[in-house]
């Protein structure tokens, strides 16, 4: 079956122009630019912020790197956790392990200054063990509440609460 013109064209547009998304990144090194730059200081942090709930929601922890900032500092963070993107990451593969179906979705988001208040709903069905807690299929739905703060940019520390007594409680831990 023969092409027709037209959708030969389309195909050779469509390799082109992944060629080019492809080559973006060694010409930005070849013209002594960094391949990931910061984003510009004036990008409205409320949109900005995004990100963090779209890499949970969608795991693509890859979402992090333009996000956070090399030193940021998550508070409180797991035990023996050090500062960085890095440490976001392992959250985000651990919980969306445990709960295969995580989702996170933003409900209200709020900003002042260079914070940027979100408070947001998580949920997900527990397929391995989490928390010490073995899986037994709980369904969790909790709020949580993050307090991001922004430095040229980018995040540099994330406050956080999450309401895991609550959660834990939908797991099988404790009295319901």
């Amino acid at each position: 079956m023969r092409r027709s013109e037209s959708e030969a064209n389309r195909a050779r547009a469509g390799k082109d122009r992944r060629t080019v998304l492809l080559a973006l990144p060694f010409a930005a090194l070849a013209l002594g630019m960094p391949a990931a730059a910061a984003p510009p200081a004036d990008v409205d942090p409320r949109q900005r912020v995004r990100l963090w709930y779209e890499a949970f929601a969608t795991k693509r922890p890859a979402l992090l790197d333009n996000l956070l900032a090399p030193g940021w500092v998550d508070i409180p963070s797991p035990p023996g956790e050090r500062a960085g993107p890095d440490a976001a990451k392992k959250t985000l593969a651990l919980l969306t392990t445990a709960f295969p179906d995580f989702d996170i979705r933003i409900e209200d988001i709020i900003a002042d200054g260079d914070k940027v208040v979100v408070r947001s709903r998580i949920t997900g069905t527990q397929k391995l063990a989490f928390a010490g807690i073995p899986a037994r299929g709980g369904r969790l739905d909790i709020q949580a509440v993050d307090i991001h703060e922004f430095k040229d940019g980018r995040v540099v520390r994330t406050w956080h609460t999450e309401d895991w007594m609550t959660g834990l409680r939908q797991l099988g831990a404790g009295p319901r």
